[in-house]
């Protein structure tokens, strides 16, 4: 199985598994005060830059990204290390004051994005756990490691988690045939 291959299963397991099942504040780099709850997106590779969005897609953050952090090959079995980026936004406390259309939204800054963030990793995380074969092809290497990136640019807030997969080698040439 390629490369390319396993991520797009891991992709399609993130996109099952995990994006369906929580809800965090979309990016608003235009109004602070605008709060609306989204469905994470997952990508391979990076962020589409601006310009590049995907047709369809409303935002880009919260998501998480699925890469290749490096692989190997001994000849008789290949390993590929998968590193998932995590990102989500989370300037401040939203809090709806009044009733119907009277209703007014207040917003306090405040640094506990980091608290959605570890929410988003914890649920992946476990949920990768559970599975043990993603896609029914895919076998996790364990063990499945988390952390927070160390600089945050706020309001957004970076994490990670990485964990190994097994693939069958790839073939190699009987040289004694040659000989």
């Amino acid at each position: 199985m390629s490369t390319v291959t396993i991520l797009g299963k891991i992709k399609e397991f993130l996109e099952e598994e995990v994006a369906p099942k929580i809800k965090l504040q979309k990016a608003s780099d235009n109004n602070v005060d605008s709060y609306e709850l989204v469905n994470p997106q997952v990508f391979i590779g990076w962020l589409p830059p601006n310009g590049c969005i995907p047709e369809g897609l409303t935002h880009t953050i919260p998501c998480l990204l699925v890469g290749l952090e490096d692989s190997s090959d001994d000849g008789n079995e290949g390993e590929i290390n998968i590193r998932i980026s995590a990102a989500v936004y989370s300037p401040g406390m939203h809090k709806i004051a009044g009733v119907a259309e009277a209703s007014t939204t207040e917003f306090k800054a405040d640094f506990q994005g980091y608290v959605d963030l570890l929410n988003l990793l914890d649920r992946t995380t476990a949920k990768l756990i559970k599975a043990q074969v993603i896609k029914n092809s895919v076998p996790l290497v364990y063990p499945v490691k988390s952390g927070m990136y160390q600089e945050q640019p706020y309001p957004f807030w970076y994490g990670w988690i990485t964990f190994s997969v097994k693939r069958p080698a790839y073939p190699k040439v009987d040289v004694a045939k040659f000989l």
